[in-house]
Formats: C-alpha cells, sequence, structure tokens
C-alpha cells in the first residue's frame, strides 16, 4: 500500500475512533482539525516523489515555496475554521495539533528512506 492510502486510512481510523468512542459531540471538529494537515501531507508526499523521480535538483526550490505557501494556508484555515465552528474550538485545536505533529514526522521519516534510497541527502541544491 502507498504511504498516501495508508496515512488516509490510519487518519479517518483515527478520527472514526475519537468520533464515536470518545467524544461524539466533537467529531465535525476533530474531522476539520485532520483534514488539512491530511491533505497537505498527502500534497507534499506526492510532489517530493514527483520532484526526486524527474527533476531533483528543484526539490529545494520547490520545497522551499511549499513551506511557503503551507504557512499561509494554515494560517488562513485555522482562522476560518476557529471563525466558523459555533461552539468550543478546543477539539478543533487538539486535532489539528496531533495530526499535524504526527504528520509532519512521518513525512520526514519517509523523506529520509526516500533519499537514503536515492543516494542524496537533504541538502540537494
Amino acid at each position: 500500500m502507498k504511504l498516501s492510502g495508508a496515512l488516509v486510512a490510519v487518519c479517518v481510523a483515527t478520527w472514526g475512533v475519537f468520533a464515536a468512542l470518545v467524544v461524539p459531540e466533537a467529531g465535525e471538529a476533530a474531522f476539520l482539525g485532520m483534514a488539512a494537515p491530511l491533505l497537505v501531507g498527502i500534497a507534499t508526499i506526492v510532489m517530493v516523489e514527483r520532484t526526486t523521480r524527474t527533476a531533483l535538483s528543484a526539490l529545494t526550490a520547490r520545497m522551499t515555496i511549499a513551506f511557503l505557501a503551507k504557512m499561509v494556508f494554515y494560517a488562513a484555515y485555522v482562522s476560518v475554521v476557529i471563525a466558523r465552528v459555533t461552539t468550543d474550538p478546543f477539539p478543533f485545536i487538539v486535532s489539528f495539533t496531533v495530526y499535524f505533529v504526527a504528520l509532519q514526522i512521518t513525512e520526514a521519516v519517509y523523506f529520509k528512506t526516500l533519499f537514503a534510497q536515492t543516494g542524496t541527502t537533504a541538502a540537494v541544491n
């Protein structure tokens, strides 16, 4: 199974368990906290995989642009969701933080193994 599919499966399953068993009334907020980090994480993985296969020399530039775009997107997304959530925003904040950190760690470990397989380092110019 590709990493993207596994990430979707794990994230949706953990959200489902949380929404069904732990705090059912916070299901929507928890889903919104999971959705953006998951989609951005998958997009980043796909971009890095394609760049590694086709134009390795452009990897640093593309990752820099992606980092800046993610900063703007996440700021806007969190602002809009917190303004939209009429109940307590705490479940959204916790969910967003947990999924964001977990997916960032997963990406970092995956990229390390991907670069090791291609014989490159993270400092590609």
